[in-house]
Protein backbone atom coordinates (compact mmCIF):
# COMPACT_ATOMS: atom_id res chain seq x y z
CA UNK A 1 0.00 0.00 0.00
CA UNK A 2 2.58 2.73 1.16
CA UNK A 3 5.01 2.32 -1.87
CA UNK A 4 2.43 3.98 -4.16
CA UNK A 5 2.88 6.98 -2.30
CA UNK A 6 6.81 7.18 -2.91
CA UNK A 7 5.84 9.30 -5.74
CA UNK A 8 3.80 11.80 -4.09
CA UNK A 9 4.20 15.01 -6.39
CA UNK A 10 4.80 18.18 -5.38
CA UNK A 11 1.64 19.32 -7.55
CA UNK A 12 -0.82 16.93 -5.84
CA UNK A 13 0.35 18.69 -2.15
CA UNK A 14 -0.42 22.23 -3.91
CA UNK A 15 -3.73 21.26 -3.99
CA UNK A 16 -4.22 20.11 -0.31
CA UNK A 17 -3.67 23.75 1.74
CA UNK A 18 -0.07 23.35 2.01
CA UNK A 19 2.68 25.55 3.35
CA UNK A 20 5.50 27.15 1.42
CA UNK A 21 9.03 27.92 2.57
CA UNK A 22 8.19 27.51 6.24
CA UNK A 23 7.70 25.06 8.82
CA UNK A 24 4.56 23.94 10.57
CA UNK A 25 4.43 23.52 14.49
CA UNK A 26 1.52 21.80 16.54
CA UNK A 27 1.74 23.18 20.05
CA UNK A 28 1.92 20.51 22.67
CA UNK A 29 -1.60 18.95 24.07
CA UNK A 30 -3.09 20.87 20.55
CA UNK A 31 -6.10 19.26 18.66
CA UNK A 32 -5.29 19.68 15.10
CA UNK A 33 -8.81 18.70 12.81
CA UNK A 34 -6.75 18.88 9.25
CA UNK A 35 -4.09 17.14 7.71
CA UNK A 36 -0.46 19.66 7.25
CA UNK A 37 1.19 19.91 4.08
CA UNK A 38 4.60 21.40 3.42
CA UNK A 39 7.03 21.91 0.87
CA UNK A 40 10.42 23.46 1.94
CA UNK A 41 9.71 23.10 5.79
CA UNK A 42 9.29 21.05 8.18
CA UNK A 43 6.52 19.54 10.23
CA UNK A 44 7.10 19.39 14.40
CA UNK A 45 4.14 17.83 16.35
CA UNK A 46 4.23 18.75 20.14
CA UNK A 47 3.76 16.07 22.98
CA UNK A 48 0.18 14.90 23.75
CA UNK A 49 -0.64 16.86 20.56
CA UNK A 50 -3.57 15.29 17.91
CA UNK A 51 -3.25 15.55 14.44
CA UNK A 52 -6.48 14.66 12.64
CA UNK A 53 -5.48 14.13 9.51
CA UNK A 54 -2.12 13.28 7.21
CA UNK A 55 1.50 14.87 8.03
CA UNK A 56 3.17 15.54 4.56
CA UNK A 57 6.38 17.33 3.31
CA UNK A 58 8.76 17.85 0.36
CA UNK A 59 11.83 19.04 1.86
CA UNK A 60 11.89 18.90 4.82
CA UNK A 61 11.47 16.67 8.42
CA UNK A 62 9.13 15.45 10.25
CA UNK A 63 8.95 15.03 14.40
CA UNK A 64 5.94 13.94 16.03
CA UNK A 65 6.38 14.40 20.13
CA UNK A 66 5.97 11.72 22.61
CA UNK A 67 2.27 10.79 23.25
CA UNK A 68 1.35 12.46 20.48
CA UNK A 69 -1.44 11.01 18.10
CA UNK A 70 -1.50 11.16 13.73
CA UNK A 71 -2.65 9.56 11.16
CA UNK A 72 -0.30 8.98 7.89
CA UNK A 73 3.20 10.55 7.74
CA UNK A 74 5.08 10.91 4.41
CA UNK A 75 8.37 12.75 3.87
CA UNK A 76 10.30 13.20 0.54
CA UNK A 77 13.75 14.29 0.85
CA UNK A 78 13.54 14.29 4.96
CA UNK A 79 13.94 12.33 7.89
CA UNK A 80 10.90 11.15 10.07
CA UNK A 81 11.52 10.65 14.06
CA UNK A 82 8.58 9.79 16.54
CA UNK A 83 9.27 10.09 19.99
CA UNK A 84 7.92 7.46 22.72
CA UNK A 85 4.54 6.77 23.46
CA UNK A 86 3.31 8.03 20.13
CA UNK A 87 0.77 6.63 17.92
CA UNK A 88 0.48 6.49 14.15
CA UNK A 89 -1.02 5.18 11.24
CA UNK A 90 1.48 4.57 8.08
CA UNK A 91 4.98 6.29 8.07
CA UNK A 92 6.25 6.66 4.20
CA UNK A 93 9.91 8.23 3.63
CA UNK A 94 11.90 9.07 0.15
CA UNK A 95 15.40 9.58 0.77
CA UNK A 96 15.15 10.13 4.49
CA UNK A 97 15.29 7.78 7.56
CA UNK A 98 12.98 6.83 10.12
CA UNK A 99 13.41 6.34 13.82
CA UNK A 100 10.56 5.87 16.11
CA UNK A 101 11.41 5.58 20.01
CA UNK A 102 9.97 3.31 23.04
CA UNK A 103 6.62 2.58 23.14
CA UNK A 104 5.43 4.04 19.49
CA UNK A 105 2.94 1.91 17.72
CA UNK A 106 2.52 1.99 14.53
CA UNK A 107 -0.59 0.28 13.69
CA UNK A 108 0.01 -0.11 9.50
CA UNK A 109 3.23 -0.60 7.88
CA UNK A 110 6.56 1.60 7.73
CA UNK A 111 8.43 1.98 4.15
CA UNK A 112 11.84 3.75 3.39
CA UNK A 113 13.46 4.23 -0.41
CA UNK A 114 16.87 5.32 0.21
CA UNK A 115 16.56 5.64 4.37
CA UNK A 116 17.59 3.70 7.18
CA UNK A 117 14.87 2.73 9.53
CA UNK A 118 15.73 2.41 13.42
CA UNK A 119 12.92 0.78 15.78
CA UNK A 120 13.48 0.85 19.85
CA UNK A 121 10.42 -0.93 21.57
CA UNK A 122 8.14 -0.35 18.79
CA UNK A 123 5.43 -2.12 17.88
CA UNK A 124 4.14 -2.26 14.11
CA UNK A 125 0.84 -4.32 13.28
CA UNK A 126 1.99 -4.28 9.21
CA UNK A 127 5.20 -5.15 7.13
CA UNK A 128 8.32 -3.34 7.26
CA UNK A 129 9.39 -2.42 3.80
CA UNK A 130 12.74 -1.29 2.70
CA UNK A 131 14.49 -0.12 -0.72
CA UNK A 132 17.88 0.49 -0.24
CA UNK A 133 18.57 1.04 3.42
CA UNK A 134 19.06 -1.07 6.94
CA UNK A 135 16.64 -2.15 9.33
CA UNK A 136 17.08 -2.39 12.80
CA UNK A 137 14.75 -3.38 15.68
CA UNK A 138 16.00 -2.93 19.27
CA UNK A 139 14.54 -2.93 22.88
CA UNK A 140 11.72 -5.65 22.33
CA UNK A 141 10.36 -4.63 18.96
CA UNK A 142 7.73 -6.29 17.46
CA UNK A 143 7.01 -6.48 13.69
CA UNK A 144 3.52 -8.52 13.27
CA UNK A 145 4.40 -9.00 9.63
CA UNK A 146 7.31 -9.23 7.60
CA UNK A 147 10.40 -7.21 6.22
CA UNK A 148 10.82 -7.25 3.36
CA UNK A 149 13.55 -5.57 0.86
CA UNK A 150 11.79 -4.62 -2.62
CA UNK A 151 13.61 -4.13 -5.92
CA UNK A 152 15.28 -0.73 -6.23
CA UNK A 153 15.10 0.97 -9.47
CA UNK A 154 17.50 2.74 -11.52
CA UNK A 155 21.54 1.81 -11.90
CA UNK A 156 24.50 2.37 -9.23
CA UNK A 157 26.88 0.36 -6.62
CA UNK A 158 24.50 -1.82 -4.52
CA UNK A 159 25.68 -2.04 -1.09
CA UNK A 160 25.38 -4.73 1.67
CA UNK A 161 22.00 -4.15 3.55
CA UNK A 162 21.84 -5.31 7.59
CA UNK A 163 18.77 -6.00 9.36
CA UNK A 164 19.38 -6.14 12.38
CA UNK A 165 17.62 -7.58 15.63
CA UNK A 166 18.60 -6.76 18.82
CA UNK A 167 17.24 -6.97 22.65
CA UNK A 168 14.79 -9.95 22.42
CA UNK A 169 12.89 -8.18 19.29
CA UNK A 170 10.31 -10.08 17.20
CA UNK A 171 9.68 -10.38 13.42
CA UNK A 172 6.57 -12.58 13.69
CA UNK A 173 6.59 -13.18 9.57
CA UNK A 174 9.00 -13.70 6.93
CA UNK A 175 12.05 -11.90 5.69
CA UNK A 176 11.97 -11.33 2.32
CA UNK A 177 14.21 -10.25 -0.23
CA UNK A 178 12.88 -9.80 -3.45
CA UNK A 179 15.74 -7.67 -5.09
CA UNK A 180 17.74 -11.07 -6.39
CA UNK A 181 20.98 -8.64 -6.48
CA UNK A 182 20.71 -7.24 -3.28
CA UNK A 183 23.42 -8.69 -0.49
CA UNK A 184 21.68 -8.69 2.49
CA UNK A 185 22.60 -9.98 5.78
CA UNK A 186 20.40 -10.72 9.18
CA UNK A 187 21.92 -10.30 12.35
CA UNK A 188 20.27 -11.68 15.48
CA UNK A 189 21.25 -10.98 19.40
CA UNK A 190 19.96 -10.81 22.54
CA UNK A 191 17.33 -13.58 22.23
CA UNK A 192 15.86 -12.27 18.88
CA UNK A 193 13.59 -13.84 16.84
CA UNK A 194 12.28 -14.35 13.31
CA UNK A 195 9.19 -16.49 13.42
CA UNK A 196 9.06 -17.35 9.81
CA UNK A 197 11.31 -17.94 6.95
CA UNK A 198 14.10 -16.03 6.25
CA UNK A 199 14.34 -15.69 1.70
CA UNK A 200 17.29 -14.50 0.10
CA UNK A 201 19.26 -13.37 2.62
CA UNK A 202 22.28 -14.88 5.36
CA UNK A 203 21.41 -15.18 8.58
CA UNK A 204 24.19 -14.40 11.80
CA UNK A 205 23.98 -15.15 15.07
CA UNK A 206 25.49 -12.65 17.55
CA UNK A 207 26.50 -13.84 20.90
CA UNK A 208 26.35 -9.96 22.23
CA UNK A 209 24.89 -7.11 20.91
CA UNK A 210 26.75 -4.54 18.75
CA UNK A 211 25.48 -0.82 18.67
CA UNK A 212 26.37 0.38 15.02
Amino acid sequence: MALKLFSIPICFLLACNVSVNQSVTVPAGEVRNSSINTVNGSIKVGDHAEVRGECRSVNGSIRIGANAVVEDIQSVNGSVSVDQGAKVEDIVTVNGSITCRAGVKVDGEISAVNGNIKLYNTEVQDDVTTVNGNVSLRDLSVVHGDIVVKKRQGVGDLQRLKIRLEDGSVVEGDVIVEDAEADVEVILSGGSRILGEVENAEVREERTNSRE
